[in-house]
């Protein structure tokens, strides 16, 4: 019979074996890169390849932290630094010039489509030049003409465009090697990343993109002391974007709470609450948490869509956002049951439900951006796409000359 000095020994040895072994498993995506690609394929990386390689860490590994970020460089953007006093004021002024920021519902659409249209040339082979690969998925190349469509309708400088660019890069990596349970690795941060995003700003137009990863992290440090500048046009803007984050809280008294917390983590100095929150998560999900079998996506992946009344195929939102649920299907069956059910109790919000409002028949590329401008540009970005992917546009996301018309596609 062991003693109790035996039994402990053991038990503790198990728990080191567990939490090794969990940890090789969690690393296995990351290991796996190295042995899908060859050693020249790696270190000479095409757009191709680094696709593939930010695919599984941005949606398998490391998701919440990399759309985090993503969402922080958003909030640069619009004005915020990282100790919140400091605002950019250019662009915050075009913004608000938009209008497409003064409403919680424009706020909303704005923050859908501006995340699908990221997640497909993200997730979607950008075919053409560069792209070794036998897909003839033209999303991608939608995606990235339709944005460039929408950009062409304000004056931005080509500098503004650099430092939106790098913020996408730079804001997700941080995020991740503070807070996440692994940082990316030289392979996925040195190489891929800055390959795949300087190819996507090369596909919009922009110039004297940086040569380097260190090179970038230089002209923005540089860019920032410059540019950065007190706006009353920023400070607004900043107010907006929080209080739209401030009102999904509905216990009004916990609002100043969630402002101050917002702020601690926005702010580089963050306290050490904030700190262990998140290495408790990070500890969580390397040791004790399988890895994702699917990828955390928010855009559909497979080239299946919807025809709506008028016959036009469409893509849905594969998540429901709570804050508002653009394109995500409304439900049917059973499922409408148990959603009336759920708003007569009070449990469901009847005005964040999939509908009419919210676009519940879907959506296509080349329709996404302000309301104004959904019937707009809808052939010059189909031009365009077929510029970037090298050959015409063709299959279901081709272009829709009328309703019902299903010629051209």
């Amino acid at each position: 019979m062991k003693r109790p000095s035996e039994c402990l020994h053991s038990s503790s040895a198990l728990r080191v074996l567990m939490l090794l072994s969990s940890e090789s498993f969690a690393y296995r995506r990351v290991n796996g890169i190295t042995s899908k690609f060859s050693k020249d394929e790696l270190a000479k990386m095409t757009p191709w390849t680094a696709q593939q390689v930010v695919f599984e860490s941005f949606f398998y590994d490391t998701p919440m932290m990399m759309l985090l970020g993503t969402q922080v460089a958003l909030f640069k953007v619009y004005g915020i630094t990282w100790n919140l006093y400091l605002f950019w004021s250019s662009v915050a002024s075009l913004l608000l010039q938009t209008g497409e920021l003064k409403s919680p519902d424009t706020i909303n659409k704005r923050l859908a489509d501006t995340s699908i249209l990221i997640a497909t040339f993200l997730s979607n082979p950008l075919v053409g030049a560069g792209y070794e690969t036998g897909s003839d998925d033209p999303r991608a190349a939608i995606a990235i003409a339709r944005i460039n469509y929408l950009h062409r309708k304000y004056p931005i400088s080509n500098d503004d465009f650099l430092y939106n660019l790098a913020l996408f890069m730079l804001e997700p990596i941080r995020w991740t090697a503070r807070f996440d349970w692994r940082p990316h690795s030289p392979i996925e941060l040195v190489q891929a990343i800055f390959v795949l995003w300087t190819e996507a700003g090369r596909r919009m137009g922009i110039k004297d993109i940086w040569s380097s990863y260190e090179e970038m992290e230089e002209w923005v440090e540089n860019y920032e002391e410059v540019n950065m500048v007190p706006s009353a046009a920023s400070a607004e803007l900043a107010h907006t974007a929080i209080n739209h984050i401030l009102a999904r809280i509905r216990i009004r008294s916990l609002r100043p709470l969630f402002f101050q917390l917002m702020l601690t983590v926005l702010d580089a100095r963050y306290p050490t609450l904030i700190h262990t929150l998140f290495k408790t998560r990070a500890f969580v999900v390397r040791h004790l948490r399988l890895p994702r079998r699917k990828p955390a996506i928010r855009v559909q992946l497979d080239n299946q869509y919807r025809l709506d009344e008028n016959g036009i195929p469409r893509m849905s939102a594969v998540y429901q956002r709570r804050s508002g649920p653009y394109y995500f299907p409304e439900k049917t069956g059973f499922a409408l049951k148990v959603q009336d059910f759920l708003v007569r109790i009070g449990w469901k919000n009847a005005e964040k439900l999939p509908g009419k409002k919210w676009s519940s028949e879907g959506y296509r590329l080349e329709e996404l951006g302000p309301v104004r401008f959904k019937k707009e540009g809808h052939e010059q970005v189909m031009q365009e796409a077929a510029l970037l992917q090298g050959c015409p546009v063709t299959g279901p996301w081709a272009s829709v000359r009328e309703p019902g018309d299903m010629k051209g596609r």
